[in-house]
This record gives C-alpha cells, structure tokens and sequence, in this order.
C-alpha cells in the first residue's frame, strides 16, 4: 500500500507488483522454445492471458528484438536478441570451469583418475585431470599433457565424432606406430572402432596407451551438436573390467551433465 499527497489529502493507492510482468515475458520466451511462431490469440489462449495485457508484452519484447512479428500472417517468432544473447553465454563458457565440479565428482564416486581432453591439431590435449588418492595410480604412470588420438580412449573419441575428412587426413598422413601391445594402427581397424563408438556413445580403451591400464571414454558436446571435449576414466585393467558397467553409468551422467550446460539437449542413457 502507497500513500501519497493530493491536492492537500493524504490518499491510500494499491501497486500492482512489476515482477509480474518480467515473469511472464519470460514464460513467452520460453514457451517458443517449443513452438516456432504463434499469434497473439494462440499465445492468449495457451498461456491463460488477456489479449490487451499480453499486446503490451509482445510489442515490448519486439522492440527489444526479442520477438519478430510477421505482418502478414500475424504471428510471432523468436527475434536476432534470443540469437545473440545465446552467442554471448556459449563464449563465455570455459569448458574447464564448467566441468569442473562434476569431474571431481565422477573422480569421488568412481574413486579413480579421471580426465577431460580435447583435440588441437591431431594432438590430444590435455585440459583436467582430477587424482582420486584411492584410485593407487600414479600421475607419471599414464598419459603426458598430449598424446596422439589413436592411441588414447580420449582420442578414440575425440576421433569418432570429428568431421569425417578430418579423419581421412589424419589416418591417411600420419604414422600410426604402437604404444604398446594392444594399440590399433591398422586404419580400417580404427575405422570400425570409431563407427563402433558412435553406436554405443562411449569407448573401452583395452590397454591402448600402457599395459596395464584401461579407461572409458565419452564425448561432451556443444550447444550446436559438435563434439566439444572428452571425459575419461582410468584405472587399473582389473578394475576398469570388474565394475565397467557401474563406471559406464557414472561417466555418460557426468558427460550429459556437462553437455546439457553447453547448451546440448543430452538425455542420459546407455546403448
């Protein structure tokens, strides 16, 4: 309750709360996540407002280039702003600070080593590495700040979700020589991995890089569906062999998780 001076009275006024208003502009902008245009009547009907009210809403929000109306067939669509805010978030993201809280999460409930890499100029770099101290692994006893894709679980997977010609250059020009025992080197075998990744949407590295140890892989993608980085776990073979399906469902959590904060519509689910 306001009360104000008139005219030598003093008069008592009720004032409508303003959030009102900024909540519903955003329930409109939200209901077009869903809904590619709409008319001011649909949009009355569907969102329970009157038309004046919500007349006022939608030309505010067209003015601030949030919302377009197309004259000719009175309906409404989303706006350049919706487009350039988003621009703006996706910039601003630093994949290693996003990731963060959940890598060391998936390290303490997996209690192993866990990594974050992405790729740069066929070379694996590496971004994060979170030591659990009851995983016993040593940081020297596997993989250097890069390492070449074929060789790793986070290249595998790095590999499998790049562009194809990408991949033809790389398997075609470079000399793929082993690591140890179990490293493919064969390009058609590492083409059949890499389509056997896409199918199942994570890699078991069987001891790629060094005998002995073992990792899963999965990839994070980016609000536009390009694969942004890789998550991988690491242990000892007989461990990564012993609860594999326990540590496939932590790690694809943990993988959706970082995902759908890129802005990636990723469901969680294992094939």
């Amino acid at each position: 309750m306001i009360i104000a001076y008139r005219g030598g009275n003093f008069v008592t006024e009720n004032k409508r709360p303003s959030y009102g208003n900024v909540s519903h502009s955003l329930d409109i902008l939200l209901f077009f996540r869903e809904h590619e245009e709409c008319s001011l009547g649909e949009l009355a009907e569907m969102l329970d407002l009157r038309k004046s009210y919500l007349l006022k809403l939608l030309d505010n929000l067209k003015e601030k280039g949030f919302l377009s109306l197309d004259t000719t067939t009175g309906k409404y669509r989303l706006g350049l702003s919706c487009l350039e805010l988003g621009n703006a978030y996706e910039q601003r993201l630093d994949i290693r600070k996003v990731s963060h809280p959940d890598l060391v999460q998936l390290s303490s409930k997996t209690n192993e080593l866990v990594h974050l890499g992405v790729m740069d100029s066929n070379i694996v770099v590496l971004l994060e590495r979170i030591m659990n101290q009851e995983s016993g692994l040593r940081l020297q006893f596997h993989l250097s700040l890069t390492s070449p894709p074929y060789s790793t679980g986070l290249g595998k997977v790095l590999l499998a979700y790049s562009d194809q010609e990408v991949v033809e250059n790389y398997l075609s020009t470079k000399e793929l020589i082993p690591y140890s025992p179990h490293t493919t080197i064969e390009p058609n075998m590492i083409r059949v991995e890499l389509e056997q990744i896409r199918n199942k949407g994570y890699y078991l590295s069987f001891e790629t890089f060094e005998s002995g140890i073992s990792c899963l892989a999965a990839p994070v993608f980016s609000r536009h569906g390009k694969i942004a980085a890789a998550v991988s776990i690491c242990a000892p073979t007989v461990r990564i062999m012993s609860k594999e399906k326990e540590l496939v469902t932590h790690l694809l959590e943990t993988t959706s998780n970082i995902s759908n904060i890129l802005g990636h519509n990723s469901p969680f689910e294992i094939k």
